[in-house]
C-alpha cells in the first residue's frame, strides 16, 4: 500500500512537469509613446533552454579565455626564449670571430717562428752552378689580430655589453689569449728584426769553404812541394777535380783579377771590416773587376796555373793587411 502510494506521487510529479513545459507563458507589453498593450506567449519550454544555452555559452566563454591565457604564455616564453636564443648566438658568432683572429695571430706567430728558424739556422749558402740560383720562396702577408679599439668598435656594431654577456667568461679568456696571442707576435717580429740584422752582418763573413773538396794544405810553416825550401804557406789548400766551382766566401767586392806566376790566375774580393779573401790557382774566372757579388755565388773554377802540382784553389784571408787561418773562420766545408 505504502508503494503504489510513492508510485502515485511520482507519476503525479512527471505530470505536472510535463504540464509546465507544455504550459504557455504570457508576456504584456506596454509601449510608452502608444499606450497600447502587447500580449505575447511564450512556450513554457524556452525560459529553462534560454538559461541552459545562456550557462554554456557563458562555460566555452570562460573555458577560451582561460585557454587564449595560457596560450599567450606559453606564445610570450616562447618569444623570450627565441630571443635569449638569438643573443646568445649573436655572442657565439663575436666568439668565433675573436676565435678566427686569435688562430689567425697563431698562424702568423708559427710563420714568424719559421722565418727566425730560417734566418738563425746556418745554410750552406754555395749554388749548385753558375746558371742556376736559388729562389726565395714568395712570402704571404697575413691579417695582422686586432687592436682594442677595433674590437670595441665591432662590438658596438654587433651591439653587444661585456657586462650583461650570458658568455662572459669565455669572452674573458678569449680576450686574454688574444693580448698574449698579439704580445708574442710583437716580440716575434721585433725578434726577427734583429736576427734579419745579424743574418746581412753575417753575409759579410767568410765562413764557407770556397770549394766543395778535400783540405790538403794549412796555414803555417811547411816545405814548398815546388822550391823544396820551408816557407810561410798563408793560406790553405783545398783539392777538388778541374772545374769544380770555386765560390765567393762572403759579400764584397771584386777588386782584383790577375794572373801572376806563383798564384797563377786570381781573384781577390774586398769585403767589410777592412777584409780581404784570395782565390788562387783558378783555370778560368767568371767575374771581373768592380763587380760585387754574393756569399755562395760562383766565381771561378778550379785549376791547376802557377806554381801548382794539382788541380786545387789555394784560398787565404787578410783583414787589415794581416793575413789570418781561413780554418779559423769556416764553419761549413
Amino acid at each position: 500500500m505504502l508503494f503504489s502510494k510513492k508510485r502515485k506521487n511520482k507519476l503525479t510529479a512527471q505530470k505536472k512537469l510535463r504540464t509546465s513545459i507544455l504550459e504557455s507563458h504570457t508576456v504584456l507589453y506596454i509601449s510608452k509613446t502608444t499606450g497600447k498593450t502587447h500580449i505575447y506567449r511564450i512556450p513554457g519550454f524556452i525560459p529553462p533552454l534560454f538559461f541552459i544555452l545562456s550557462a554554456m555559452i557563458i562555460t566555452v566563454a570562460i573555458a577560451m579565455t582561460v585557454n587564449y591565457l595560457s596560450v599567450r604564455k606559453i606564445a610570450l616564453e616562447l618569444e623570450q626564449a627565441r630571443d635569449d636564443s638569438r643573443g646568445l648566438q649573436s655572442e657565439v658568432d663575436a666568439l668565433n670571430s675573436r676565435i678566427h683572429s686569435i688562430q689567425e695571430s697563431v698562424n702568423q706567430v708559427t710563420n714568424y717562428s719559421e722565418k727566425i728558424k730560417k734566418v738563425t739556422t746556418r745554410t750552406d749558402d754555395r749554388k749548385p752552378n753558375k746558371n742556376k740560383t736559388q729562389n726565395n720562396p714568395t712570402e704571404q702577408n697575413g691579417i695582422g689580430p686586432l687592436t682594442r679599439e677595433e674590437f670595441a668598435q665591432r662590438n658596438k656594431i654587433t651591439g653587444l655589453k661585456i657586462e650583461s654577456l650570458e658568455l662572459k667568461s669565455l669572452f674573458d679568456i678569449v680576450q686574454e689569449s688574444e693580448l698574449k696571442t698579439t704580445k708574442q707576435l710583437n716580440d716575434l717580429k721585433r725578434f726577427l728584426v734583429e736576427a734579419q740584422k745579424n743574418a746581412l752582418k753575417l753575409q759579410s763573413i767568410p765562413d764557407i769553404s770556397p770549394v766543395r773538396g778535400r783540405l790538403t794544405s794549412i796555414f803555417g810553416w811547411r816545405t814548398s812541394p815546388i822550391s823544396g825550401q820551408a816557407r810561410i804557406h798563408y793560406g790553405i789548400d783545398v783539392a777538388a777535380p778541374a772545374g769544380s766551382p770555386i765560390y765567393a766566401t762572403a759579400n764584397g767586392v771584386v777588386t782584383k783579377v790577375n794572373r801572376t806566376e806563383d798564384y797563377g790566375k786570381f781573384v781577390e774580393i774586398q769585403h767589410e771590416r777592412k777584409m780581404i779573401t784570395r782565390y788562387a790557382h783558378t783555370s778560368a774566372i767568371y767575374v771581373k773587376e768592380g763587380a760585387k757579388v754574393k756569399k755562395g755565388d760562383i766565381i771561378a773554377a778550379v785549376g791547376n796555373t802557377g806554381h801548382s802540382t794539382g788541380p786545387h784553389v789555394h784560398y787565404e784571408i787578410e783583414v787589415s793587411g794581416k793575413r789570418y787561418d781561413p780554418e779559423n773562420f769556416i764553419v761549413i766545408w
